[in-house]
């Protein structure tokens, strides 16, 4: 049994049977991008590196370029892009805009195992979540109109849905985003299920 983000995607859209995806962020399109079985796929990477990414551009210019547009909405989205907590937010954001109302939001790089592993620079040869867990904490500190959990598998993958869920409220905001805070709050503040928690989520 395999778990990850491409089965977790497609597990999730067999359980929705939904149509059309978005993908932020696809760089190669075989480690991801291609294995995603759904009817419409659009992708978005300022640098393509094949030809099924249809948008080649940043996250930031496609979301303004369909800008008013809201007839435009996808199902499911998946945000691998910039791993920063800045981008992050923004792509949430811009992604619930354009989300169907039973659609879902998966976040890869969510649960960074060491602190080595979230800086803000990427170096070449080693392991990098970026500071994409800050950018979903501050969801889950902030919105209560949505539903929100980590599944520990694959670097975590972040679950957002439209919903309601009790916010984090056990420290300040500022606090929370420290990765001294993370790692002493981990299960309870990315709301972390198991896989085979997922598993059954999904059924």
């Amino acid at each position: 049994m395999t778990r990850n983000k491409y089965d977790i995607i497609n597990r999730i859209i067999k359980k929705y049977n939904y149509q059309n995806y978005l993908e932020i962020g696809v760089r190669h399109p075989g480690g991801n991008f291609n294995l995603i079985n759904i009817d419409h796929k659009d992708g978005v990477d300022p640098v393509p590196l094949g030809p099924e990414i249809n948008y080649p551009v940043s996250s930031d210019d496609f979301f303004d370029f369909i800008k008013g547009h809201d007839e435009i909405k996808y199902d499911i989205i998946f945000i691998d892009g910039l791993h920063l907590h800045h981008q992050v937010s923004k792509d949430i954001q811009n992604s619930l805009n354009h989300l169907e109302e039973n659609g879902t939001i998966i976040i890869h790089d969510c649960n960074p195992i060491t602190k080595d592993r979230q800086v803000e620079e990427y170096v070449i040869g080693k392991p990098w979540n970026g500071t994409t867990w800050k950018g979903w904490v501050e969801y889950r500190c902030k919105r209560d109109d949505l539903e929100m959990f980590v599944i520990d598998a694959d670097e975590g993958c972040g679950i957002i849905r439209k919903g309601n869920q009790n916010i984090w409220k056990k420290d300040k905001y500022n606090n929370c985003i420290k990765y001294s805070y993370l790692d002493e709050n981990r299960n309870e503040l990315l709301n972390l299920i198991s896989f085979e928690e997922f598993l059954k989520w999904v059924e």
